[in-house]
């Protein structure tokens, strides 16, 4: 059995994001050429479009990163670290994820993770063995049940790691190369092939993600407390680097509510990306967020696009996203009202 250390450090990592919906998808293929031409538009019509889905999108081209980082689970130069971004849930345990249950996210095209918990669902498209998974997961208590497999009761289950393992994975279905899998608050049909329309033909989604571009590994959040002024949506995303020793390139695209409020922040932007300071770091925007741009996409959704070079970190938009210090979407309750008036961004 391994050890409770072990098991201790595995907990934080796993509860950074935690993401859920419906997803469908089918086997075979790649993540490149989708509807919109893109891998993340490939994903996203493979997720069925319904409230809890458009909430939050998490999504890698996982092969691309691999093709460019490599498969060893320690790495972490260039753009190691955003490996399997679309399954964040499973990432803390992938040293011994495959052994255990079959599942390897390093072999697989793509994944993608919607909507919010407790309903954790996700994809992860190719590179999989049903028959290996079924298996394994079969030796390790998770039993059939209207076409998929359902963990043990978590009190029952055996070693530290396959608790964790129900936790992320309560709900399975494998079929074909693919995966999908669930939360304690997913079900089996949720992890069904969507029958109507998918994310792909949502207008924000979709706006957005065109918005993005061709990126290896992108976040959509709607609604929620997104910072600043109070935006419709948001998507922040990593464009698709020409080797691993390039320097990360973000992109971040914003839908206002008015274009009126696309124009504030347009301004707001430029100021912060150029002069701001974070509330967080304390350190300059400039710093970190390099090369900065801004444009007004406008369109019906009044987007607003940002792009800026990252060379510290490959994942450093997905840190400042988590931790909402995003230019000029700050967390403006860190600060009194009286000083909000101050921080560029903040109404």
């Amino acid at each position: 059995m391994r050890s409770r250390k072990a098991f201790s450090r595995v907990l934080p990592a796993i509860t950074v994001i935690a993401l859920a919906s419906t997803l469908g998808g089918c086997s075979g293929g790649s993540g490149a050429g989708g509807p919109g031409g893109t891998g993340l538009d490939a994903a996203l019509a493979k997720v069925a479009d319904t409230p809890v889905t458009r909430a939050a999108v998490a999504y890698d081209d996982t092969a691309a990163l691999v093709k460019l980082a490599g498969a060893s689970p320690g790495a972490t130069k260039g753009f190691a670290l955003l490996r399997g971004y679309g399954a964040s849930s499973l990432m803390a345990l992938a040293v011994q994820l495959t052994s255990d249950t079959g599942i390897n996210v390093f072999s697989e095209d793509y994944a993608i993770s919607a909507g919010n918990p407790p309903q954790v669902v996700t994809l992860l498209h190719g590179g999989q063995s049903a028959p290996v998974v079924t298996s394994r997961l079969g030796k390790l208590g998770w039993k059939q049940a209207s076409g998929a497999l359902l963990a043990p009761a978590l009190s029952t289950s055996g070693s530290q790691f396959t608790a964790m393992y129900t936790l992320q994975m309560h709900v399975v279905r494998a079929d074909g190369s693919d995966v999908r899998l669930g939360g304690s608050g997913a079900s089996p049909g949720q992890l069904g092939q969507p029958s109507g329309a998918t994310l792909a033909s949502d207008p924000l989604i979709s706006g957005l993600a065109g918005c993005l571009g061709d990126v290896v590994a992108a976040q959509v959040q709607v609604g929620g407390q997104l910072g600043g002024r109070s935006p419709v949506a948001m998507a922040a995303g990593v464009a698709a680097p020409a080797s691993n020793a390039a320097t990360p390139h973000a992109v971040v695209c914003v839908a206002w509510s008015s274009p009126a409020a696309a124009a504030q922040y347009t301004a707001d932007a430029r100021e912060a990306l150029s002069s701001g300071t974070s509330l967080a770091t304390r350190q300059p925007y400039s710093d970190y967020l390099q090369h900065g741009s801004v444009t007004s996409i406008g369109g019906s959704q009044n987007i607003v696009q940002w792009q800026a070079d990252t060379p510290r970190r490959a994942d450093q938009i997905f840190q400042m996203y988590l931790t909402r210090d995003l230019p000029a979407l700050p967390d403006c309750t860190r600060r009194p009202a009286a000083a909000r008036g101050r921080v560029i961004g903040c109404p």
